[in-house]
């Protein structure tokens, strides 16, 4: 079962150490810059290069996080950046903004790159997509079932890589905005807040049912089901944990690797160490087999439960000291009269260092040297992380050499062969730049309306809207309304394969854009477009949106290297959250499509929660974002369109909002709404 490979988090040396010790197969870290653990201790780059040249010299692989999303001042910054991880000579990059992965396979051609979980794979169509990009590795979504995995697994080239224990998120890893919306700390930026993991009172109908920690799940633990992992063709078995302790991980890599390399039944003694060492209330693999619900959640306790413990194994192998896992090498050695001693350490894989000594071999007057002193000699390897497994020798009897010369050529060997197990060859650097591109100035500026239901739907056509987002099951019920409508069919945000009828489609996801390719295609926000490099790569479908994360300097400065042609939100609630495990059912309650609950913070800020098919549920904001008397602003940038998000409106209220913005286009007078009941989203504060 060992051929999986075991990945582990180093937040920081000690916990890369622990890493290594405790027998990971490979290690992900985050450096100075562009990594979605900003608050973890992280690397410089001379530490990089230093604990690179470490991990190497066990087979250990390094797999850099650059898995955020990446701002257009940022795009030459990126650029040293990889340069320099790969002068670190690490292996593997792992990203989240398709930008930069192109430019990164531009820049270093050679380097490896990997799909962070935060592009939201949940797909065969979104791996595909992905590898024809070049990217040799997916890191699939945590909400995938085992049957789920396996249909990827045995119809992609691609590697394909699973979180197997540690925290789990509500949302869909890289489709998170409530830490954004509701204070500025992006997850997507890599400083989310957690608002998740705070209390919430459940309203239904206005009036408080129950309260907990409703948006808290349990930590994800696959302990269990190790050889269905390995059954259904999964490469890498991923550990989360950059904020966690050395110990922590010294602990779960430990238990993991125990039962890798000797499959049996987990003892109730290891399963304890994984709940001594982090646990809230238990773990969970609700999502692996397919069984979502309240057994996923931690409603009564959002951290771990009680205090940590650690065993004395792990804690030895966490100390920055120690020394425990030894590599096994073979050692040969020639002693001739005449001639200096020469010695050769080598592994199983070929590696191997040589030294030679600089006196000859003397006949010895009094007591020569025999195979057994010398074999002594040699095994004497402590200081080193070496273990001999064999040694043969070639001595002519009678003779001798000084011991301090043994010692001194084993001490040679064992150093040349040291560096040939840390050595990485570089891969080939291209003088590039980011792809700059010019834009054709609009005419003017349309609006475009996203619906949910007909009613909504009603209001758009009866104010002569010409191009309309909504559901496939409600697209017949608005091109009988009118001729005149464009409809579009909205894909579900979270892949799956729909019969989509209309001839455009908005896409959420590489994977729709693979399945639908045949049809017009507009981008929505979802497709995460921070910067040039990623509105360039996506510029071939009709339209693109992009990111609500970005303040309006943010966007001229992307709408200036793009030719692409642009919407932007400007008003609607905003998607906060999207989860595969609804927490209204999760409560022991359901809504039936409709939206009669929300969530109320300690600020008394109520979010509705809107059922979506597959019961895939959505928290929305509180507040929709108004710009209709900012819409000079907004016309500035010279966009090709603004769009109208509709969610928990009713017809009088689409129709008002609708006239509003008409009004504002026009040049009329447009007061803000009454204050706290709208929001300016990110227009004029941006994320970090």
């Amino acid at each position: 079962m060992s051929n999986m490979e075991l990945l582990a988090p180093a937040g920081n040396i000690a916990a890369l150490h622990a890493a290594v010790q405790s027998g990971a197969d490979a290690v992900y870290l985050g450096g100075p810059k562009f990594n979605a653990r900003q608050s973890a201790d992280n690397f410089s780059i001379e530490d990089i290069k230093k604990y690179t040249d470490y991990c190497h010299l066990y087979g250990v692989d390094v797999h850099v996080t650059l898995n955020t999303l990446i701002k257009e001042k940022e795009l030459s910054s990126l650029i040293d950046y990889a340069y320099s991880l790969n002068d670190a000579g690490v292996d593997t990059l792992i990203v989240q903004d398709m930008g930069a992965a192109r430019l990164i396979k531009n820049i270093i051609p050679d380097m490896t790159l990997h799909a962070s979980t935060q592009m939201t794979v949940t797909s065969l169509e979104g791996v595909k997509y992905l590898e024809d990009m070049g990217f040799s590795r997916v890191v699939l979504a945590c909400e995938l079932s085992a049957g789920e995995i396996e249909y990827i697994c045995k119809n992609t080239n691609a590697e394909i890589e699973v979180f197997v224990h540690g925290a789990i998120c509500m949302c869909y890893s890289g489709q998170c905005l409530m830490s954004s919306i509701l204070g500025g700390r992006s997850g997507n930026r890599g400083r989310c807040a957690q608002p998740c993991r705070l209390s919430y009172d459940l309203f239904e109908n206005g009036k408080s049912t129950d309260s907990g920690y409703i948006l808290s799940p349990k930590d994800m633990a696959l302990i269990n089901d190790l050889r269905e992992l390995r059954n259904i063709g999964v490469s890498s078995l991923k550990i989360e944990g950059r904020l966690k302790r050395a110990e922590y991980v010294s602990a779960v890599v430990g238990i993991y690797r125990k039962y890798l390399d000797s499959p049996s039944l987990v003892s109730k003694r290891d399963m304890r160490e994984l709940t001594d060492a982090f646990s809230r209330t238990g773990f969970t693999n609700g999502y692996f087999k397919g069984e979502l619900g309240k057994a996923m959640m931690s409603h009564k306790n959002p951290s771990n439960a009680k205090v940590n413990t650690f065993s004395e194994d792990a804690k030895q192998r966490a100390d920055i000291n120690s020394n425990i896992r030894k590599i096994p090498i073979n050692i040969a050695g020639t002693l001739k009269y005449g001639t200096p001693l020469e010695i050769t350490m080598y592994t199983g894989d070929t590696k191997y260092g040589f030294a030679q000594g600089t006196l000859n071999a003397e006949k010895a007057i009094n007591k020569p040297l025999d195979k057994e002193r010398v074999k002594a000699q040699l095994l004497k390897l402590g200081d080193t992380p070496f273990e001999a497994e064999d040694i043969t020798l070639d001595i002519d009897e009678g003779i001798t050499v000084p011991i301090k010369e043994i010692n001194a050529v084993r001490r040679e060997a064992a150093a040349a062969l040291m560096l040939e197990l840390s050595s990485r060859e570089i891969g080939r650097k291209v003088k590039a730049k980011p792809q700059r591109a010019e834009r054709t100035v609009p005419d003017e500026l349309e609006i475009t309306v996203l619906v949910q239901n007909t009613e909504q739907a009603m209001a758009a056509v009866k104010n002569g809207i010409k191009l309309i987002y909504a559901p496939e099951k409600i697209v017949g019920d608005i091109k009988n309304m009118s001729s005149e409508v464009t409809v579009i069919t909205r894909a579900r945000t979270i892949f799956c394969d729909e019969e989509i009828t209309s001839d455009g489609v908005l896409v959420s996801s590489p994977a729709a854009i693979c399945k639908y390719s045949g049809k017009e295609l507009y981008g929505d926000f979802r497709l995460n477009i921070f910067n040039s490099q990623t509105a360039n790569h996506y510029a071939p479908l009709k339209r693109i949106t992009l990111s609500p994360e970005l303040n309006i300097s943010e966007i001229r400065s992307v709408l200036e290297n793009t030719d692409a042609d642009v919407e932007l939100i400007a008003y609607g609630r905003i998607p906060l959250m999207i989860m595969k495990n609804c927490p209204i059912k999760a409560m022991g309650k359901c809504q039936h499509g409709r939206t009669i609950y929300k969530l109320r913070d300690r600020k008394k800020e109520e979010f509705p929660i809107i059922c979506g098919d597959g019961c895939i549920a959505e928290l929305i904001n509180s507040k929709p974002i108004f710009m209709a008397d900012k819409i000079n602003d907004l016309k500035k940038l010279k966009i090709n369109s603004i769009r109208l998000i509709f969610t928990v409106e009713k017809f009088e209220q689409c129709d008002k909002i609708i006239n509003v913005y008409k009004s504002a286009l026009s040049g009329g007078e447009v007061l803000p709404p009454a204050e706290n009941s709208f929001t300016r989203g990110h227009y004029y504060r941006g994320v970090e």
